[in-house]
């Protein structure tokens, strides 16, 4: 056998060699690769679907699955990264693992990394400013047909007062920081409160808050602060779309709604107010009202008592909310449509008393060319509030006033509403809050606006772009008011049936309130950094212009409809209450600078003109400037407290103004008034309408202008699981409107201008605190807040008074806090005659006619008579001095639990009529409440003998006074559980296997909890004064459809 001789050089000898060298080198390489499988979850135990995988520097990569797993083959000295948006990369060593478990944690820094202000959007690291802003999660957990009431308790310095819950009316107050209602930009529109608490707020991305100087940049209407609202955006970018629909269904109740009393409980207590009734100098023992015979009719069920209140509401009422919306994208496109629907019902049995609404919302963000960016945007809202002709306030005196004696319906019959002698006016209450009897009110509004943005990046200056905006919005209304003649009817002692016409003079009244505005805007904008140095900056030029309109007509009816054609044409009315315009033209202004982060300084300035006032005095040049310094950023903090991840001091300085107290130039048509009504002469039996003299007009007449002065402290400790933040402020004001008290001859015949003449200052401070941590796979978080502000008199244009004391009880005084609250002071109370007998003054509250259980009052001036001498401060007019609010909540395994608190104390109010008086109105209805009483043992005791035993109670003998000086000024100081929220989400791992990306469930309840040292009145009800009326004047708030508890169920699914 020959053997072949291998040969160097030879082919096949070159082949083999380099065959056993790719072999060899493959060896180590099958030895260090193995698979390695893992699973990524979030910090709730939930699967993170979709988190990149990859192996540093390789090209190796993967994607977890619907598990949140993944599989990849790695070698042992290797290292992973994992990364989804919104979480923290996580680094992992494989070392001699076969299986890993990772968990991704939220980036709060990216999350929260900006926040809005006025025109754009800046680093809260490097905010100087007192802006505070919420979430949209933060904002939907409270569930309510208000977005303004949604915000309770939530903002520092926010304050929030809910008027009423009735469908339709939006009734509340909202100021920041005491100053008043706040200007609210909507994506760059302005808007008033109306349109806020009517936008759905699923639509809504954020709520920011500007309090201090970073406000001025509105100029003339930011005197009270900005409320800017911003609305959502497509924010995928995969060309992946995600469709969202969320419902609720809800039962409203309503807080403490007074009951009347019984028939034989009301007969008692009208003839015991009798028997403590005391005329001049002796007691009378007047004839009883009611007779021990007619109490047994009713006791004995002969007769049937009438309770009013079950007669006109129902005590559950349905509303419900639906919410629809897409949202998603490309590299060149994102899109965003939202639809919602809204039905409220109201409370009247009848069903004649509700609200529905739908609001749509359209935003489309393209990318045209890579410099090139445009943004178009749809939205609109259209509403329709129904209620019966009566008044609401009406409804509920009647509710509370009408006798339990008189009848609801004749025979128990539902088509013949009653009348007899018991009802205490004309009108009865079922029919009143009926429409198919005494006629309707019909509310509808429709608002459209449209608006386009262009944004275009300038090619050779890094970091400079222009953008031109424009809006169109439109509004118009379409009312009806319709009096409907009805009859009420009564059962004769024949038995005939008897009726009885109610309005007569029916009409119809139509009107329609049609406006439109526009928006322009055109900027350039700058942004760029310099090594450590980060420049920014805006100047921007806008104008805005508005026209309103009004017309109503009005006829006699002839037959029942719902158009004027069935109405007659000769005394028919057609007129307009107010039409006009107004243009704000405006040059803006804002340069930001910090250094690595830890000097900041901001400068905004806006030239600001309006057509509201004079040509010589319509512009005003209004500039603002703050600077903030992070401590925390210098080397020896961080070296010695590693624990402060950040402190910042800021301080703010603005100047602004507020044209809202005046309409058009001139405020008053010239020279003369129509009036038709007042003043005239007859000519030819005819009446001729005559004129009167206008005011004077002020040439020199503008705005006031407001300045405002901000100190802040921010802090986080231990990588931001406690933060905090400390507010100082004052804002003053000059130039307030004011009519001088110069005299002028009477055959002017013509009153003297408003005047610039007024300053006043508003003065506070707030403290916020929060916590967030994760304790055994429970994510927890609390927060905190409390605000004060209080208003004072710098100049007050007053006459002069006659002597120091009237100085002193004027509420309105140069250098004195406004609203103050003059009255006598309540001592304490009578338990027994011979603490009447030996009291040691006179005046007030204490007479001859005194009984045990009586209040008495202090001598402030120690002069032995108790009267207004004896007056002095007790109590604030407004609304609260403190507000607060604590939000807190934990999550784990997908169950979520949040509770939103909220209060205020420094608040006072004065109630009158039924809340102060039993059986007013001449012996009208008893409040039930009212039976917790002194009295006398037995009933037929008389209560001016010595002798006689009494029976301790809440309110005093019945006929006595419980509203005289301070006891009838009540403290309505309270905490609220505003929302609490119980929700469950299910996992992804189920969902993903029918196609849903995410299913929540929750109940939810609103108002379930309030905690108040007041008795028997829901402590946000207005009052006769305090409170939510304006200053120290009156009013019948406290007859306002009532606040309301609601609880919920509803769900969200994504697909």
């Amino acid at each position: 056998m020959k053997h072949k001789r291998l040969i160097i050089g030879s082919p096949y000898l070159w082949k083999t060699m380099m065959i056993l060298f790719l072999f060899c080198s493959s060896l180590p390489s099958f030895a260090q690769n193995r698979a390695l499988h893992g699973v990524v979850l979030d910090t709730s135990g939930e699967p993170v679907i979709g988190a990149n995988v990859r192996v540093d520097g390789s090209t190796r990569g993967t994607v977890t699955g619907l598990n949140g797993e993944f599989d990849i083959n790695v070698s042992n000295n290797e290292k992973l990264t994992i990364s989804f948006i919104g979480y923290l990369d996580a680094v992992v060593s494989v070392g001699n693992k076969r299986n890993i478990k990772v968990i991704l944690k939220e980036d709060t820094k990216t999350l929260d990394e900006v926040v809005v202000v006025g025109y754009g959007v800046q680093k809260k690291a490097t905010l100087t400013g007192a802006v505070a802003a919420v979430t949209n999660k933060e904002i939907t957990v409270t569930k309510n047909e208000n977005v303004v009431n949604m915000l309770t308790g939530k903002i520092p310095g926010v304050r929030i007062s809910q008027n009423s819950s009735q469908p339709g009316e939006f009734d509340n107050t909202i100021d920041i920081r005491g100053m008043g209602e706040p200007l609210i930009v909507v994506d760059g529109i302005p808007r008033d409160k109306a349109y806020f608490s009517r936008m759905d707020a699923n639509e809504i991305e954020s709520v920011s808050v500007l309090k201090d100087a970073s406000a001025a940049i509105y100029g003339i209407r930011a005197a009270n602060g900005v409320i800017l609202v911003t609305t959502k955006h497509g924010d995928s970018s995969d060309g992946k779309f995600n469709i969202t629909f969320s419902a609720n269904y809800g039962w409203q109740q309503f807080l403490y709604v007074p009951e009347t009393a019984s028939a034989v409980d009301h007969m008692l207590l009208i003839n015991e107010k009798g028997y403590n009734s005391f005329d001049g100098n002796y007691p009378i023992r007047t004839t009883p009202k009611y007779t021990w015979e007619q109490m047994m009719e009713y006791s004995t069920g002969k007769k049937q008592s009438t309770n009013w209140t079950n007669e006109l509401f129902d005590s559950n009422v349905p509303q419900e909310q639906y919410n629809i919306s897409m949202d998603g994208g490309s590299d060149r496109i994102k899109y965003f449509f939202n639809l919602g629907y809204l039905k409220q019902e109201g409370s009247y049995k009848s069903g004649s008393l509700n609200y529905d609404r739908w609001n749509f919302r359209s935003n489309i963000d393209a990318k045209i060319t890579n410099r090139l960016k445009a943004t178009v945007a749809l939205s609109g809202y259209m509403d329709e509030k129904n209620q019966p002709f009566t008044d609401i306030w009406a409804v509920y005196k009647k509710a509370w006033t009408f006798r339990p004696t008189s009848s609801a319906w004749v025979d128990g019959d539902h088509s013949l509403p009653a009348y007899d002698d018991e009802m205490l006016d004309s009108e009865n209450p079922v029919a009143a809050t009926n429409s198919e009897f005494t006629g309707y009110r019909r509310e509808k509004r429709y608002n459209f606006n449209g608006s386009l943005a262009l944004n275009y990046d300038i090619p050779g200056v890094k970091g400079l772009s222009a953008k031109a905006f424009y809006s169109y919005d439109y509004y118009t209304t379409n009312n009806t008011e319709y009096r409907r003649t009805y009859k009420l009817y009564n059962r004769g002692e024949d038995g005939e049936l008897q009726s009885f016409i109610r309005n007569s003079d029916s009409y119809l009244r139509r009107n329609t309130d049609p406006r439109y505005g526009t928006v322009l805007q055109l900027s350039l904008n700058y942004a760029n950094k310099f090594g450590d140095h980060n420049v920014s900056g805006m100047l921007l030029f806008e104008e805005q212009y508005d026209n309103w309109d009004n017309f109503y007509a009005q006829r006699v009816m002839m037959l029942d409809g719902d158009y004027l054609i069935y109405g007659e044409d000769e005394e028919q009315v057609g007129s307009m209450s107010g039409a006009g315009d107004k243009t704000r033209k405006a040059l803006v202004g804002k340069f930001n600078y910090d250094y690595k982060g830890r000097y900041m300084v901001d400068f905004s300035f806006r030239y600001d003109g309006t057509s509201s006032f004079p040509k010589d005095s319509r512009w005003g040049f209004f500039p603002a400037i703050s600077a903030g310094w992070r401590i925390s950023e210098e080397h020896f903090i961080k070296e010695a407290v590693p624990f402060l991840t950040n402190l910042k001091l800021r301080a703010s300085y603005g100047e602004m103004g507020d044209d809202s107290g005046a309409n058009t130039y001139p405020q008053t048509q010239i020279a003369y008034n129509i009036n038709k009504d007042q003043i005239g002469y007859f000519y030819n039996g005819k009446f001729m309408a005559g004129v009167s003299a206008t005011s004077i007009p002020n040439p020199k007449l503008t705005w006031y202008t407001a300045k405002t002065y901000n100190l802040g402290l921010d802090f986080d400790l231990w990588s931001q699981k406690l933060t905090g933040t400390l507010e100082l402020f004052k804002r003053k004001r000059e130039g307030l409107l004011a009519t001088s008290s110069a005299v002028i001859p009477g055959t002017v015949g013509a009153s003297m201008p408003q005047e610039n003449i007024n300053s006043d200052e508003t003065f506070g401070w707030e403290i916020s605190l929060g916590h967030h941590n994760r304790v055994a796979n429970i994510d927890y978080w609390v927060n905190t807040q409390i605000s004060a502000t209080k208003n004072r008199w710098d100049y007050h244009l007053d006459s002069q008074a006659g002597n120091s004391m009237e100085n002193w009880y004027r509420s309105d005084v140069s250098g004195r806090n406004k609203d103050i609250w003059f009255t006598y002071e309540e001592g304490g109370r009578f338990t027994s005659y011979d603490e009447i007998r030996y009291h040691g003054t006179t005046g007030a509250n204490y007479n001859q006619g005194t009984l045990p259980g009586d209040y008495w009052y202090k001598d402030w001036n120690e002069d032995g008579i108790v009267n207004d001498a004896d007056r002095h401060p007790v109590a604030t007019f407004n609304l609260p001095v403190f507000n607060y609010g604590i939000s807190m909540g934990a999550s784990w395994k997908g169950i979520d639990l949040s509770m939103n608190w909220q209060g205020a104390a420094g608040v006072y109010n004065a109630y009158n009529e039924v809340f102060t008086e039993v059986g007013p109105f001449n012996g009208g209805a008893v409040l039930d409440m009212y039976k917790d009483r002194w009295h006398t043992v037995n009933v037929n005791d008389d209560p001016w003998n010595p002798n006689t035993q009494w029976v301790e109670g809440l309110y005093p003998a019945t006929g006595h006074s419980f509203n005289t000086g301070s006891t009838g000024i009540h403290n309505t100081s309270y905490i609220r559980l505003k929302t609490l929220e119980l929700g469950y989400t299910f996992p992804k791992v189920w969902m993903n296997k029918i196609g849903v990306k995410n299913l929540r469930v929750y109940v939810n309840a609103y108002n379930l909890l309030t905690f108040s040292g007041l008795d028997n009145i829901d402590p946000e009800r207005p009052g006769y004064q305090g409170g939510s009326n304006s200053g120290s004047s009156s009013g019948i708030l406290y007859y306002n459809y009532p606040v309301n508890r609601t609880f919920n169920i509803g769900a969200t699914i994504k697909f």
